[in-house]
């Protein structure tokens, strides 16, 4: 017999119907609680899951009506404010590489006002010092051998003849004079000042009488297109004198301007002659020192030719003297006195002093130098007149005009 399932029946058999019947009852009313229970926790869940449905259903139609438009829009923005921010950022590197630039500014400016010289408001100097040392010693460190030639070979009876180019006013005249006697002579070519428009090398009448003297033989060397001191250039440290002193270059000449300074004056007049410079030249004022020397050799011109000298002086024809007359400090009472110029010369008086010269030295003309200019500031009794009897009476004393560079070999060029 199968047993019952339920053990509280169990206890109750045999016992009133009444009571069981009334235990069944508790027991079915228990029973529909929890099925009534289970039933409205299933409705609840199922509402719930229907309302998270719904939810999710208009937050989805919400977002694409709405929030699409709204987040794409604050893409935008974003992009936007970013975009901006890399500007800033931008601006802000800027701003910082100014200020720097800003600060070296004024660094600068600070270090150009201790180099004033200032009076009740006015500039009176500027002092380069620093730039000038600095200079020279980056010339210093540069290397280059050279020839500073004052006399050729004295084995044989020639001299050289030569001319710096001045302002070029006598070149007909001592062009004549060349082909009359026929002699040779080296040339040195400069434009004598600094402009790009006007000067020695800008006269079509000087580059037709240069052409001249070179179809006759004369050679021609390189004497700096602006004429100025290279030696006081390098050297002086106001700014003042620079700019007051025309002989003087206006700012510090550097390596790369003396090498301008050649360049300018081989470029220009051998575009304008087809003429070709010899590896020579002529410091104006035959003002140099040892950097100045090297400077010109790494620019291509290693041999200086300056002019000879002995007891009696330069063999210098001072033709550009014109003063007769000058004021001379007394030593004693510090008062000015007017003086004879020591390096004036009357035409005659420098042909008398040419002859002694010769007379003097133990070599006489012997690869001797001689240098004298082809237009000066002097207009009266100029020296360039005597040429003639200068050539005529060392000629007749067997003496031969020959270039520099024939001076400078061992054979006899005549």
């Amino acid at each position: 017999m199968e047993q019952p399932q339920n053990q509280d029946l169990i206890q109750y058999t045999g016992q009133d119907h009444e009571e069981i019947y009334s235990y069944i009852y508790e027991l079915s009313k228990r029973d529909y609680r929890g099925t009534q229970v289970r039933i409205f926790a299933r409705r609840s869940i199922s509402v719930l899951v229907l309302m998270l449905s719904a939810a999710g259903v208009f937050f989805t139609a919400f977002y694409f009506l709405f929030l699409q438009n709204s987040i794409e829009t604050l893409r935008k923005e974003i992009l936007q404010y970013r975009g901006s921010m890399d500007v800033l950022n931008s601006e802000i590197a800027r701003l910082e590489e100014s200020e720097t630039e800003y600060k070296q500014k004024l660094r600068e400016y600070q270090d150009t006002f201790s180099k004033m010289k200032i009076e009740n408001g006015h500039i009176l100097d500027f002092d380069l010092s620093e730039e000038v040392q600095k200079n020279i010693s980056s010339v210093d460190a540069l290397e280059s051998e050279y020839r500073n030639i004052t006399r050729g070979n004295t084995t044989f009876r020639e001299v050289a003849l030569t001319f710096d180019l001045g302002t070029g006013e006598d070149l007909p005249y001592v062009t004549t004079i060349m082909k009359r006697f026929g002699v040779r002579a080296t040339i040195f070519i400069s434009n004598e000042m600094s402009s790009d428009s006007y000067g020695s090398l800008f006269s079509e009448r000087n580059l037709l009488y240069l052409s001249k003297l070179s179809q006759i033989g004369c050679e021609f060397g390189n004497h700096t297109w602006s004429h100025y001191n290279l030696k006081y250039s390098l050297y002086e440290t106001s700014k003042r004198k620079r700019l007051e002193l025309s002989f003087i270059s206006d700012n510090v000449l550097e390596e790369v301007a003396i090498e301008r300074e050649f360049a300018r004056v081989k470029d220009h007049f051998q575009r304008e002659t087809g003429i070709e410079l010899e590896p020579f030249w002529r410091a104006p004022y035959g003002a140099i020192d040892h950097r100045i020397l090297v400077t010109a050799a790494r620019a291509g011109y290693p041999n200086h030719v300056l002019w000879s000298a002995n007891r009696e002086g330069p063999l210098d024809f001072f033709d550009y003297v014109k003063k007769r007359m000058v004021w001379v400090k007394e030593k004693k009472t510090a008062d000015l006195v007017l003086q004879r110029n020591p390096f004036y010369f009357s035409s005659q008086e420098m042909l008398t002093r040419l002859k002694r010269w010769e007379e003097i030295d133990p070599n006489g003309f012997n690869g001797a130098i001689a240098i004298s200019h082809l237009g000066t500031g002097r207009k009266t009794d100029k020296i360039i007149h005597i040429l003639p009897e200068f050539i005529s009476h060392f000629q007749a004393r067997g003496y031969h005009f020959v270039l520099v560079s024939e001076l400078l070999n061992d054979v006899q060029d005549h």
